[in-house]
């Protein structure tokens, strides 16, 4: 039966408030460099950037709110600007023919869209007044936003790509701008004396040039202005109204310009580099490489402290936040490298928000200079995100079976894997009234919002180092449905075998000769019914690589390779592992799709051919299982979505959506087989009614392709993942909710009751008590290699008999409910083990 869906139909569909999903939460953001970051002393409210989102936090709670445009397809962003008052974020887009887009924080509604920029917005600026934006990009345009006017535009620079930040005086009467080679100040109006607020829209620009000294020739990276500056040593001595102007260079020279347009002062950072500044009533900050942020009096330039990232893995005890008042010497040698400290922005007097190249976001607390504290952490992948699976709940329930919408407690977890090397376990808590923290042990990891709260329950990431295994990262992921196993795939062709209840850890080491794109497990348990008999069920997993092999492993037998597969002749895109175990399939860039059955004799395991089905075009990307194991449906770039009967391998439903949303690449369905959510190329999200093949809702907010789509077992939400490095939840309408629940009651079998106590593993955890009690922002759980067995070409790692208990790191706040107790009641504390984070690149997004 093929299906073809009503435009009309899809239309109402898509305006319809009761099918909207809302989008509740992102964790991650895009910030590439200081013009990605936006805040200021009159407010508690920063700004950043997530893919096509401006995320507004605050740093007084853990509440975030979004800004996107709605009435179009919307681009990715690139810089973000805060109004002086508070009120107004403006923020630019990328791409051919970017708009610069102003909202309204106060009523979260979307005032002004200004277009006129031929590629790209780099950097944007609202005047001190409110009235005009200034953004660079090909051109300086100078708009009156409220009305839409460009008051005027000119070509900054004979390079005008180098202009890299832009700034107001605060006194209104010029902008400035840096680069490449590059610092210029420009005066607005017929005069010098012309303000801002005089002009009618018939204003011109005018460059007047800045007098370096021994500057000259440098590259400047950030402008910004002095903020409620009084009458002081570095600016007295110079006629006329005062306007400090501090820049910063590439090379890590802070400057002071002051009202004559010259270099008054400069100071020797002694960093290898910088990358942005912010301006308080008394403090300068400036962001620098190696995870450096340097603080100077506004009015002397005096150094007043130094903030040092610092991470975790790489300390001991109670050393998550370092503040030095006084100054150190230049030595790149120190250490490990840092992420670099890319952006920087003073919320309020007494907050410092800094953006960090590893996509790390800290609130450090300088009220007390002497004692400076790091109050929040939003911590987040910083590459791309190329899988995401459900995890069981704390009471081992299979996340099929949607049991927290059935009344389980054991709460919602899921897992994501990237192309940085690191594996994140995450927890959606679901409850009405949260606990306020402390304000020394709060994290932007835990926002409340409504009901919800995703908080980061931990990190499995290995030490390269010490198991000898080079890969560039996390491709594909899988996690058995008894809780007891997560497994990754690696761009090297490397398996990484995690038990998450023992603690032990495998690697299975180019047991792929290429990326492995796929990974599932059969179900973990005996079941009955294939065709009448009652049949233990296989433990098996399987993995499908871009070398076009399947491989086949049995898990009871410690994961032994037990089959292999090569009869597809290009990439396998998605493999699973259906019936109990007793048949596999797989698809394919070659166009197929196959069926396979799987016989497991005492001494061999026999794989034969049952159906083969052939796309009408190119790739077959992804395909989804009902929880029932009847139908599978699959996606390509045939741009269909296809339902096959798994049984006898029949095209049984077919649908194409009539609009141009690129290719279909991800496919997920609810646990009740009621909707079909399906990520596409042009980096949107739909999700279909299954039954009918009707458009239900669309969504879009990501700023690269969607790589990763799942239902949550709560019936309530969506989770998307992509190759911006974000999680974005989507709270699902209620219409769609209920009908999902009232679908798993009458067709889910009934939950059967667990052993909720923790595996006699947590007994023996590692923790550290003291960064417990300071911070629960961290990435909680690390698991690395330690001991190698080699086997031929592969190499399998695991601990040796009685276990060892250096291979998991925890901090208790992030342990599940049910482990938190056991380790509490530990009576002695060891420290936790050094751990060398792993860096890689980011993968291309192509098939």
């Amino acid at each position: 039966m093929k299906m073809k869906i009503n435009n009309r139909k899809l239309k109402k569909s898509e305006t319809s408030s009761s099918s909207k999903l809302v989008l509740e939460e992102i964790i991650g953001l895009t910030t590439k460099n200081a013009n990605g970051l936006a805040s200021n002393i009159s407010t508690p409210r920063f700004a950043y950037i997530a893919g096509c989102v401006v995320v507004v936090a605050n740093v007084d709670s853990t509440t975030q709110s979004h800004l996107m445009v709605s009435h179009r397809p919307p681009k990715a962003l690139t810089c973000v600007a805060m109004s002086r008052d508070g009120r107004f974020i403006a923020a630019g887009e990328s791409g051919n023919q970017p708009a610069v887009l102003v909202w309204d924080c106060s009523t979260m509604s979307f005032v002004s869209e200004l277009k006129g920029h031929l590629y790209g917005v780099e950097c944007i600026a609202f005047s001190p007044n409110g009235e005009h934006v200034v953004s660079v990009g090909g051109y300086i345009y100078l708009w009156d936003w409220r009305s839409g006017i460009l008051v005027t535009k000119l070509k900054a620079s004979s390079s005008c790509s180098a202009v890299t930040s832009v700034s107001f005086s605060s006194d209104a009467k010029f902008i400035v701008t840096a680069g490449k080679k590059h610092l210029k100040f420009w005066t607005v109006g017929s005069s010098p004396g012309t303000r801002l607020s005089n002009g009618t829209g018939s204003l011109a620009m005018h460059g007047k040039p800045v007098n370096l000294g021994p500057q000259k020739g440098s590259s400047f990276i950030s402008v910004t202005s002095a903020i409620g500056m009084t009458n002081s040593p570095a600016t007295a001595d110079q006629g006329g109204d005062l306007f400090p102007i501090y820049v910063l260079t590439d090379e890590g020279t802070l400057c002071l310009v002051d009202s004559g347009l010259s270099v008054k002062k400069t100071v020797d950072l002694k960093v290898e580099r910088g990358y942005a500044l912010s301006a308080s009533d008394k403090l300068i900050a400036c962001a620098c490489c190696n995870g450096i942020v340097k603080l100077f009096t506004s009015e002397t330039l005096n150094h007043a402290g130094t903030l040092l990232y610092s991470n975790a893995k790489s300390f001991q005890g109670d050393t998550n936040f370092h503040f030095q008042t006084t100054e150190v010497e230049r030595d790149f040698q120190l250490g490990p490298a840092l992420p670099d400290a890319i952006a920087c922005q003073f919320s309020t007097s007494e907050k410092l928000v800094v953006v960090y190249g590893d996509h790390t976001l800290y609130i450090w607390n300088i009220h007390d200079m002497k004692e400076a504290t790091r109050c929040y952490a939003l911590v987040s992948h910083s590459a791309c995100i190329w899988d995401v699976k459900n995890l069981c709940c704390e009471n081992m329930h299979d996340p099929s079976l949607a049991c927290v919408a059935r009344g389980c407690s054991g709460g919602v977890s899921f897992a994501t894997c990237s192309a940085d090397g690191t594996i994140r376990l995450w927890d959606l808590t679901l409850q009405s009234n949260l606990v306020e923290d402390d304000s020394n042990n709060q994290s932007l990891n835990a926002k409340q919002m409504d009901d919800t709260r995703l908080v980061s329950s931990g990190i499995l990431e290995r030490d390269t180092a010490g198991a000898g295994v080079d890969t560039q990262g996390f491709r594909s992921m899988a996690a058995s449905s008894d809780g007891k196993y997560l497994v990754a795939g690696d761009c090297e062709g490397n398996l990484h075998i995690y038990n998450l209840l023992t603690s032990d850890y495998a690697c299975f080491q180019g047991i792929h000769d290429a990326e492995i794109l796929s990974l599932s497990f059969s179900l973990s348990s005996k079941k009955p019914v294939i065709s009448g008999d009652v049949v233990d069920s296989n433990y098996f997993l399987a993995s499908g690589g871009r070398d076009r092999i399947i491989h086949l492993y049995d898990v009871e037998r410690n994961f032994d390779l037990i089959g292999s597969i090569d009869d597809h002749s290009a990439a396998v895109t998605s493999v699973k592992l259906t019936f109990h175990g007793h048949k596999i399939l797989s698809c394919s860039a070659d166009r197929s799709l196959v069926f396979r059955d799987v016989c497991v004799a005492e001494s061999c395991c026999k794989i034969s051919r049952r159906h083969h089905q052939m796309a009408s075009h190119g790739t077959v990307y992804d395909m989804a299982l009902d929880p029932a194991m009847e139908f599978v449906v699959t996606v390509g770039q045939d741009k269909k979505i296809n339902t096959f009967d798994i049984a006898s391998g029949k095209l049984t439903k077919s649908f194409k959506q009539d609009k141009d949303f690129g290719d279909p690449i991800k496919v997920s369905m609810d646990p009740s087989c009621s909707y079909l959510a399906c990520s596409y190329s042009n980096k949107s999200m739909c999700i279909y009614d299954i039954i009918n093949g009707e458009l239900v809702t669309r969504v879009v907010g990501h700023g690269e392709v969607i790589t990763g789509v799942i239902f949550l077992p709560d019936c309530k939400h969506v989770v998307s993942v992509g190759g911006d490095s974000c999680i974005f939840v989507w709270k699902l309408p209620s219409r769609m909710s209920s009908r999902m629940l009232q679908r798993m009651k009458e067709n889910a079998v009934p939950l059967s009751p667990k052993d909720l106590g923790p595996p006699s593993a947590f007994n023996q955890i590692v923790f550290s008590e003291a960064e417990d009690q300071q911070f629960t922002h961290n990435a909680a759980k690390t698991l690395s290699p330690e001991n190698s067995n080699h086997f031929g070409e592969k190499k399998f790692y695991q601990e040796e008999r009685p276990p060892r208990i250096s291979a998991f790191r925890f901090s208790i706040s992030r342990l599940p409910r049910w482990a938190q107790a056991k380790v509490e009641g530990c009576s002695s504390v060891s420290k936790n083990p050094d751990c060398t984070s792993f860096q890689v690149i980011l993968q291309d997004l192509n098939i």
